[in-house]
């Protein structure tokens, strides 16, 4: 998974003609863009964040992000044009932390200490780390 590997912007969030620019909303077609989605579990509110655990072949990538309901507190609705959204989407790839295999990422996913983070709220990191794992046990030719 590189960065040039992923499809232009454009194909993402297709734009009609028109004399205004409406800024796209919703991250996950901005997330498939940028690889093959395993699990995700995102906070059922009209903020929150969003964790993503991607495969690459057996490499797994860690992206745990926030967003916002509006262009003030949300990156993506904060974009002027497909060119920021562009960049975003590169900012959120450069984020992620990829791990070399399924054991290393049971490993990290069992060890961390969650409740440290700002994301941890709720019980959705709890239903995250649970369900990667779980992926990972059941999936065993990532290992």
């Amino acid at each position: 998974m590189k960065k040039e590997d992923m499809k232009p912007i454009v194909e993402v969030y297709p734009q009609e003609e028109r004399d205004y620019w409406d800024a796209p909303y919703d991250y996950d077609s901005l997330l498939e863009s940028i690889g093959n989605i395993v699990v995700q579990v995102d906070d059922d509110d009209y903020q929150g964040d969003s964790r993503v655990l991607f495969r690459d072949g057996q490499r797994l990538g860690l992206l745990i992000f926030g967003w916002g309901s509006c262009s003030g507190c949300d990156a993506l609705q904060a974009c002027g044009d497909l060119k920021d959204v562009d960049e975003l989407r590169s900012e959120l790839f450069d984020s992620i932390q990829w791990f070399e295999n399924a054991d290393e990422t049971i490993s990290y996913f069992e060890t961390k200490d969650w409740s440290k983070e700002f994301y941890c709220h709720g019980n959705e990191t709890k239903e995250f780390v649970d369900n990667v794992i779980d992926y990972l046990r059941i999936n065993k030719e990532l290992q």
